[in-house]
This record gives C-alpha cells, structure tokens and sequence, in this order.
C-alpha cells in the first residue's frame, strides 16, 4: 500500500533513520520554525511495524506512518483540544484560583487527563467550586488563557491550504467562545456554566448547563464539524493531549497527541513530544 512517513524532530535527523524507508517514491527535506522535517511517499504493506522499527531506531524523533487519504493528501479539517494543546492553560483551574481552591482543582484536572477518574464526575467535582464566583471572573480569567507556542502559526498555515481549524473542549463556553472568534477559529464546543443573578450580580451556579464534553462528545464533535462542511472525516485531524480525547484521536483519519499524557500518546498514530503545536502543519498539511 503507499503510505507517507513523516519524520520530525527540534534537532537535526539521522540520515541512517530515514534510510530505514524502503523504495521513496518522493522525499522532501525542510528546516521549519518548529524544527526539522523529513516527508517521504513509499510503498509498504506492513505500516505498523514500519512506524514501530522507526521509533526505536530514532529516540528523539517524532514519527508518522501514514495510510489512506492523507497519504497523499492534506487535511481538509482540523479539529483541537483546548486546555494544555490549544492553550497551555486549564481553565477550570485558572477559574478555582479565584475561588480559593486552585490546588485542589489542579490535582483533580492532572488525574481525570491521566484517564485515573471519570470525566464527566471531575468535572462537576470541579465545577461545584466555582459556585457563588461572578460571571465577570471570565474578564479577569480569559487573558491569562495562553495559546501554546505555534498555535498561531497553525491557524494561519491551515487556513491558508484551505484546511479549517476548530476546537472541542472540556473547558467553558464563556471562555473558549470568544477565544475562537480572535483566533478566527471555524468551529467550537464547550461546556455551558450555569448562571443566575443573585443581589443584582450574575454568578456561577457550580452547574454546568446540558450535555457535558466529555471523550464520546468530542468524536461527535469531530463527526459534526466534518459533516456540516461535507469533510470525509478520512481527511480530518484530531489533536490533543488527555485520555478526554481519545475518541476524537481514534475517529479521525489521524490522530496525534501533543505534549499528551502517556495513555494518550501510547494510542495516538503520532505524539508530538515537543512544545510547538505547529509541527502538526508537517503531519496534516505537507504534502
């Protein structure tokens, strides 16, 4: 079958390594921003065991072994985690600072990433701390939001091969919202903070509002971000870092985790290891 392996590193790759390809129908060779980048299209009948050859072979080098569409074709959609992919931040962490309880939330967010606790149940764990906050902690909470190095540089390089960005998260609507309007993003999901007025203020119930976001409703949002834009989902990319996105990783045509937690980067068809969300540009969009 043809596949595409990609290889890409901070550092300068071994030419031993690439040389572990068999029969390159092309090879391109590219000093990025990011780092480097090696792309070759070859023929090959057992891509598993390729990819696990050229990872023991190469420590340090993040490798792609990719079949179907995106062999031979960019990805006509990507779709992003939020919280410690899109951005370095946890929001609900940011959030339970204000609140008083930040170590607390943090140690609970680190545990449900790692897969050790149910989503859907830390979650409103988490939640239930935020209860009695104003809804204009988001004013103070959304600046120190930051994106992760690259972010940007991927927005614009998807956006200017044609390929949409969007994001699903975990995280809060009030905040992930107005994060994608700036950023120009096609699409986003998040969860809904309840709301009421008491004395006048509007304050945050310690509810979330509907469905939560958990790792089924990420890969249905990666299903309805394809659909709505006629995307074969062969031709989508997921990223992220948390088991919450293993689903997503899984239903599109490749999944890569970023700077991802072990289980996540165990099941992904790549880990990016480094911190520069736009070496996904060199495994979604190079071709």
């Amino acid at each position: 079958m043809q596949i595409r392996v990609v290889l890409v590193s901070p550092t300068p790759i071994m030419e031993e390594l690439v040389a572990l390809v068999p029969n390159p129908a092309d090879r391109f060779v590219e000093r990025t921003d990011y780092g480097h980048v090696v792309s070759v299209l070859c023929e090959h009948d057992a891509p598993d065991a390729l990819r696990q050859e050229l990872r023991e072979s190469g420590p340090g080098v993040d490798v792609a072994v990719i079949t179907g569409p995106l062999a031979t074709a960019p990805a006509e959609l990507i779709l992003l985690d939020v919280d410690s992919t899109f951005t370095t931040t946890e929001a609900v962490d940011l959030l339970a600072e204000h609140a008083g309880d930040g170590d607390t939330v943090a140690a609970i967010t680190e545990r449900a990433m790692r897969g050790e606790l149910d989503f859907a149940e830390s979650l409103r764990a988490r939640v239930a701390t935020l209860e009695g906050l104003p809804l204009s902690v988001m004013d103070e909470v959304a600046p120190r939001m930051t994106l992760s190095p690259g972010a940007e540089e991927l927005v614009r390089a998807a956006h200017a091969a044609g390929t949409l960005v969007g994001v699903t998260s975990g995280g809060f609507t009030q905040l992930v919202a107005p994060m994608a309007r700036q950023h120009g993003l096609d699409f986003h999901h998040a969860n809904e903070l309840g709301t009421h007025i008491v004395d006048g203020v509007e304050r945050l119930t310690g509810k979330v509002v509907g469905a939560i976001v958990d790792r089924e409703q990420k890969a249905r949002d990666l299903a309805l971000f394809a659909s709505e834009h006629g995307v074969d989902p062969h031709l989508s990319v997921a990223v992220g870092d948390g088991a919450n996105d293993l689903a997503m990783l899984a239903s599109a045509g490749l999944g890569i985790a970023y700077c991802a937690k072990p289980i996540t980067a165990a099941e992904a068809d790549v880990a990016i290891t480094f911190p520069r969300l736009d070496a996904v540009i060199a495994f979604a969009l190079r071709r």
